[in-house]
Formats: C-alpha cells, sequence, structure tokens
C-alpha cells in the first residue's frame, strides 16, 4: 500500500488496488509515496501487524522491519464514515 495522505494524530491514509486503509504507530516517519507491505498480525484483536517499508526517496531500494495498527480498512465512501466518527468537531 502507498501512502497518499495524513490525517489527525499522525496517522497515515495508504491506498492499493483492494482499498484504502489507516494505520498508526510506525517507528518511522512515513512520507507520501512511500509503500507499506503488511505481513504477519502480531495481534490480531489489536489489529497489528508486522510491516515491510521502502521508502520514495531513496526509490525503494531497501526494506525496513516496523509493525503499525491498522485503525481502519474500506473503500473511499466507508473512510468518510470513518473520519467523521473519529473527528471531534
Amino acid at each position: 500500500m502507498e501512502v497518499i495522505g495524513y490525517l489527525n494524530n499522525s496517522d497515515l491514509l495508504l491506498e492499493d488496488e483492494k482499498g484504502i486503509a489507516v494505520i498508526g504507530g510506525s517507528s518511522y516517519v512515513l512520507s507520501l509515496g512511500d509503500r507499506v507491505y503488511l505481513h504477519n498480525p502480531i495481534d490480531i484483536d489489536a489489529k497489528i501487524y508486522a510491516v515491510k517499508i521502502s521508502f520514495s526517496n531513496v526509490d525503494h531500494c531497501m526494506l525496513h522491519d516496523d509493525e503499525i495498527q491498522i485503525k481502519f480498512e474500506g473503500c473511499h465512501e466507508s473512510l468518510k464514515q470513518y473520519v467523521q466518527q473519529t473527528t471531534v468537531h
């Protein structure tokens, strides 16, 4: 999945051909165009996954291990609902 935007509380918006996701908890500072590859679940209930990250500023030539939490997965329409539910108005 590719980083396509930022949300509140340093959450990141990712997208691929399957849909869109909101993640948080990375040990790295990710930028637009960086890629996150989901691997094994570490804690299914908490939605924490082992991931590999590649950075666009070095042409994705290396992979770095990390752990992230998936806070949302779905389509663009359900993302709008998620943002409205999680944003303080």
